[in-house]
């Protein structure tokens, strides 16, 4: 809450965050060139449809995988080769969402299925307010993120369904709309354009997908701020009529009354993407690079405004490190990693080690165009590291990025010290407050990194306890800091240790988080709900891969 709450007592803020969305409010987003990622995705700004191209294969993807689990795709996929299935969300780069759909496009496509993906547009008036600022509020009473006064307001309602409806207008004359056997709506934010493409399309099944960390308690009390959002979304905008519902593999995450509807389906890592893909030791200096010009051009700027003490280190990859990869983001705890991190640093300094040979607390991410709040975030970060480590901050880096996949990916790799044939330890960490589920965590256990995570939301199910990684128990008053600091810390003095734990890191990578989070994995959960909603069935709540194999 620490985030909000510095929110709340900035009067300013809103009118930061207005002005901050009206120079990102054109019609064509200031996005980044994404023609050469692995996955290369482009957008069509007169029908809002997103192409994506991609040279791997579904061979690439069969050659890593089972014969059971292709099988079973392969069924659930190609009985899908006449339907047009339609995906809507609201951005396509920044989130998790982004980084989910095109290996899930690009597989779908290559088995038959007419797949597509349409992004929504920003609002055509600039001066408007923007719906961003009321979707973020959604998502932060949702997540529990907001301070506990903080509502949904009618003119907050007003401005999404003006959005929806200016969205509409050439969303709903698409032909794939209108021929849509299947719409999957991404989150809150596209949910005002139901009522419109039923008009248009009144046979469509709908899928809505909820990507975050929802409390079914909170949101079945009507007074409460959650039970407001969610009878916002469920009432008004009519999500209570799709479908199915696809939560994260949380029961609490399930919508009041929509159990029956509810399919369980986390989050997912793609082996091939820019994120994943084997980088050579020149592409990961590149990456590396390219995060430290980053930083060198913020330490510029700080220096401009006389904002000395914000000046920070580069990135020194023969360092061991301690790293959160994520949006800067209300609900990431970054406070909580920077607090883990220094206490590390300083239980080795109170052991002998010397200044050099303490690890680096990194903590970076980008933003998204629907994630208002990130340069708040940053800002507050910078503070809690000026004011509250003053003496450690030279082993704090904090870096709000500009998006570049493999740049994330090298910093994942665990480099060779100089000459020695030892590599620098690196440890992850993902201390969120509240999660839905965070796919970086099967992204550094496929790299071999040990994670460090709490137990909220869907985060644990991706870790082995004592394999990959160690869970931190959030709902003790510390937070189980002190238990973490000593993990990482042994990991940071022995390696040996920390070699064994490399090794069975890839062993539970290999065993357990390539097959149940995999686009593979993916690709079987989707088919097979969009089977089961165009045949009429009930939704369960199955998940894993190896349970779906034998039933």
């Amino acid at each position: 809450m620490i985030f909000s709450v510095v929110i709340e007592k900035n009067k300013n803020e809103l009118d930061k965050l207005a002005n901050w969305l009206k120079f990102n409010r054109s019609q064509k987003d200031n996005g980044s060139d994404r023609s050469n990622e692995v996955f290369s995705v482009s957008r069509d700004y007169s029908t809002y449809e997103m192409t994506v191209k991609s040279k791997i294969t579904i061979d690439d993807y069969q050659r890593i995988t089972s014969t059971s689990d292709w099988n079973l795709l392969k069924n659930f996929a190609t009985s899908l080769a006449d339907k047009t299935i339609v995906f809507i969300n609201p951005t396509f780069e920044g989130g998790g969402v982004a980084m989910l759909r095109p290996p899930l496009i690009h597989m779908l496509q290559q088995f038959g299925v007419d797949a597509h993906w349409y992004v929504m547009a920003n609002m055509q008036n600039p001066n408007d307010p923007s719906p961003f600022i009321f979707t973020k509020q959604m998502h932060n009473i949702l997540q529990r993120q907001a301070p506990a006064n903080v509502r949904i307001t009618d003119e907050g309602k007003a401005t999404h369904r003006k959005w929806s409806a200016e969205n509409a207008v050439v969303i709903t004359a698409q032909k794939n709309i209108q021929n849509a056997d299947v719409i999957v709506i991404d989150d809150p934010q596209p949910s005002g354009l139901k009522k419109y493409i039923e008009k248009v399309n009144p046979n469509v099944k709908w899928v809505w997908r909820n990507h975050i960390d929802t409390d079914g308690k909170l949101m079945s009390d009507p007074s409460s701020p959650q039970g407001e959002v969610a009878s916002y979304l469920l009432d008004e905008c009519g999500m209570r009529g799709v479908e199915a519902v696809i939560t994260h593999p949380v029961a609490a995450f399930v919508y009041p009354s929509m159990s029956d509807k509810t399919y369980f389906a986390p989050a997912t890592i793609d082996s091939f993407d820019d994120l994943n893909r084997t980088l050579n030791n020149h592409e990961v200096q590149v990456g590396i690079d390219f995060i430290n010009n980053q930083i060198s051009q913020k330490n510029a700027e700080f220096l401009s405004e006389n904002r000395e003490s914000d000046i920070q280190s580069l990135i020194d990859p023969n360092k061991r490190r301690i790293v959160l990869i994520a949006r800067f983001d209300e609900s990431k705890g970054m406070d909580k990693a920077m607090k883990l991190g220094i206490r590390v640093r300083r239980k080795m300094r109170q052991e002998k080690f010397i200044e050099t040979d303490l690890p680096q607390v990194i903590i970076v991410g980008n933003g998204s165009v629907d994630d208002p709040s990130g340069e708040t975030i940053y800002e507050e970060v910078l503070r809690i590291r000026r004011e509250l480590y003053a003496n450690d901050k030279k082993g704090i880096i904090a870096m709000r990025l500009k998006h570049n996949y493999s740049a994330i990916n090298a910093l994942m790799y665990q480099r060779q010290r100089n000459n020695d044939e030892n590599i620098s330890e690196v440890v992850a960490m993902q201390t969120s407050d509240a999660e839905g589920f965070e796919t970086r965590i099967s992204d550094w256990i496929k790299h071999g990194v040990p994670v460090v995570v709490s137990n909220r939301g869907g985060m644990s199910l991706q870790v082995v306890e004592g394999k990959s990684g160690f869970i931190l128990d959030f709902d003790k008053p510390d937070y189980d800091m002190e238990r973490g600091v000593d993990f990482i810390y042994s990991l940071m003095t022995d390696y040996e240790k920390y070699t064994s734990f490399r090794h069975s890191t890839l062993e539970m990578a290999e065993r357990y988080n390539n097959r149940e989070f995999s686009t593979t994995a993916n690709a079987t959960r989707f088919a097979r709900i969009f089977n089961n909603v165009l045949a009429g069935n009930n939704a369960d709540k199955i998940w894993k891969i190896s349970e779906l194999v034998d039933k």
